[in-house]
């Protein structure tokens, strides 16, 4: 199945004027959620504008933004919408063990350190895309550093297999998934994996995801 994937090299590295396949930098793996696609981040997060104004303020460091679409349907065609909702949501949790998109994205990674200089991985999702960067940096300790849970939705008894890996994981204490989050702080408190628990006053919408994201990258 081919998969869209947006990537964006920020400005403070565009005028580098080393080569960026000789320079190495950061690469940040962005993950959407359920009936998302490969711009939703930057259409209704303003993650692109994030990264960049953080950089340009020194709040974070210049890295390569790797955004794919990692739904379980194929490119824009989203069944969901307000009528089928919860139907799509029962088909999309049978989707998840028929289109296991943590091998793609692994060889996406490869992708990206062949065609750059990469110093190293992060990797962050919202809803079921925290569910999915888990995977994928259970699949890839050997690159991803840091890991991003914005309002997570998990599987039960979900965990990392790399104790080095940081965490950082937010809840919104209105998110009717919040339990999720919760419990996987517990079981990552637990086992000494070393972590943050966030819980901000926001529900499960981009409002949440989008200071999530801010704080995320401050924080690498």
């Amino acid at each position: 199945m081919f998969r869209h994937v947006d990537i964006y090299i920020p400005k403070a590295i565009t005028n580098d004027k080393s080569p960026i396949t000789n320079t190495p930098y950061p690469v940040f793996y962005l993950l959407h959620g359920i009936n998302g696609y490969e711009g939703s981040w930057q259409d209704k997060g303003s993650a692109i504008d994030t990264l960049e104004a953080l950089i340009a303020s020194g709040r974070c460091q210049p890295m390569i933004l790797v955004m794919p679409d990692c739904n379980k349907w194929p490119f824009r065609t989203r069944p969901v919408d307000r009528t089928n909702k919860w139907k799509c949501v029962l088909n999309y949790s049978r989707l998840i063990h028929e289109h296991r998109i943590e091998y793609a994205l692994s060889d996406l990674i490869d992708m990206i350190d062949s065609t750059y200089c990469v110093s190293t991985a992060y990797a962050a999702g919202l809803s079921d895309g925290a569910r999915m960067a888990v995977n994928i940096a259970n699949l890839r300790p050997d690159c991803i550093r840091m890991v991003g849970l914005f309002s997570p939705v998990m599987q039960n008894k979900q965990m990392p297999v790399d104790s080095t890996q940081y965490y950082s994981v937010y809840v919104g204490t209105k998110d009717i998934f919040k339990p999720s989050g919760a419990r996987f702080h517990k079981r990552l408190k637990k086992a000494g994996i070393p972590h943050r628990y966030i819980e901000w006053k926001y529900s499960h919408d981009w409002d949440m995801w989008q200071d999530c994201l801010s704080d995320f990258l401050r924080n690498m």
